[in-house]
C-alpha cells in the first residue's frame, strides 16, 4: 500500500472514532443535564399541610317510668398542628333534666276512677364552655401561648365568665410514651354573677397538661387550671380535668372523664328565710354556693 493511501486510512479511522465518541457521550451529557435540573425540582416539592384533627364526644342518659331524667353530654376538640406552632378549638356543654311525676284519681268510687299524670320538669344541671389556643414553640423545649375563653355555669352562681391569657411553657417530659407540660400566664377576665353586678379584673394562670399512653389501646390524660385574682386574693379558681379513652376502633373510643372544679370564693345564691322549719316566710339572705362541683361522663369518642 502507499505511504499516501495508508495515511488516508488512518486519518478516517481517527475521524470516525471521534464521531462515534461524540455520538455515544452526548447523549450522556444530555442526561445528566437532564438529571441535574430534576433533582431541584424534586427537592422543590413541599410537603401538604397537615390535616385538621378532630374529636367528637357524646353522651346520652335517659330514664323513664317512676321517674323521669335525661342527661346530654356533647364536646369537640378541632385541632391542627403546624411545623412550629398548634392551634385548638374546644367546645362542649352538659345539660341534666329530672321530672317528678304526680299522679291524681278522679272518679266517684275506689272502683270508678281515672288516674291522671303530670310530670314536672326542672334542669338540675348546666354548664357550657368554649375556649380557642394557640401555642408557638420557641425552642425544643419551651413555647408560648395565647388563648381566650367563655364560661356559663348558671347552677354555680356564673351568668357569663370571660377570660383572656398569653404566657410562656416548658415541656419537661416529650416521648412517644407521653408528654407533661407546665405552663404560666397572665389573664384578664370579666365575670357575669346571677347575683351581683359584673366586675372585670386581672390574674395569675398556672397550669399542666399530662399524656400516658397506657397500653397500645389505652391513653390517660390530664389538666390543670389554676387562676388567681390579683384584685382580691382570696378569689382562686381551679378546673381539674382528668380522663380515660379506650380505642375500640381507629376511629371510636370509649372515654370516662372526672372534671373538678373548686372555687374558693363561690357565687352567691338566694334562699328564702323562715321563722321555723314549716313555718312563716320572712324574706330572703344570701348565702355562697359550694365550692367544689364535680362531673363524672361516660362518652363515645369519635376521632377524624
Amino acid at each position: 500500500m502507499q505511504p499516501l493511501a495508508l495515511l488516508g486510512l488512518v486519518a478516517i479511522t481517527r475521524i470516525k472514532r471521534i464521531s462515534m465518541s461524540r455520538t455515544i457521550v452526548r447523549p450522556f451529557t444530555l442526561l445528566i443535564l437532564l438529571g441535574s435540573f430534576a433533582r431541584p425540582a424534586a427537592s422543590q416539592e413541599t410537603e401538604a399541610p397537615p390535616a385538621w384533627t378532630d374529636n367528637a364526644e357524646l353522651s346520652f342518659v335517659l330514664t323513664a317510668g317512676n321517674s323521669e331524667s335525661s342527661s346530654f353530654g356533647v364536646r369537640n376538640r378541632l385541632a391542627r398542628s403546624f411545623e412550629s406552632s398548634s392551634l385548638m378549638f374546644d367546645v362542649g356543654g352538659i345539660r341534666v333534666e329530672s321530672g317528678t311525676i304526680r299522679r291524681s284519681a278522679v272518679g266517684t268510687s275506689q272502683s270508678d276512677f281515672t288516674v291522671s299524670e303530670e310530670t314536672d320538669r326542672q334542669t338540675t344541671a348546666e354548664n357550657y364552655f368554649a375556649s380557642l389556643r394557640y401555642d408557638r414553640q420557641v425552642s425544643d423545649r419551651t413555647y408560648v401561648y395565647t388563648s381566650g375563653g367563655w364560661v356559663r355555669n348558671r347552677f354555680a352562681g356564673v351568668e357569663n365568665r370571660l377570660t383572656g391569657a398569653a404566657g410562656f411553657g416548658i415541656k419537661l417530659v416529650e416521648t412517644d410514651q407521653g408528654s407533661f407540660a407546665v405552663d404560666l400566664g397572665l389573664t384578664v377576665s370579666r365575670e357575669e354573677p346571677l347575683i351581683g353586678e359584673s366586675v372585670s379584673f386581672g390574674g395569675l394562670r398556672f397550669g399542666w397538661g399530662y399524656t400516658r399512653q397506657v397500653t397500645a389501646t389505652t391513653a390517660f390524660a390530664s389538666t390543670l387550671v389554676v387562676d388567681e385574682n390579683l384584685s382580691d386574693t382570696d378569689d382562686l379558681r381551679a378546673d381539674f380535668d382528668n380522663s380515660v379513652a379506650v380505642s375500640i376502633s381507629d376511629v371510636l373510643a370509649l372515654k370516662t372523664g372526672l372534671k373538678i372544679l373548686y372555687d374558693k370564693q363561690p357565687s352567691l345564691e338566694s334562699i328564702g328565710l323562715f321563722d321555723a322549719p314549716g313555718g312563716t316566710l320572712l324574706g330572703s339572705v344570701l348565702t355562697p354556693l359550694d365550692k367544689v362541683d364535680t362531673q363524672l361522663t361516660v362518652s363515645l369518642v369519635v376521632s377524624l
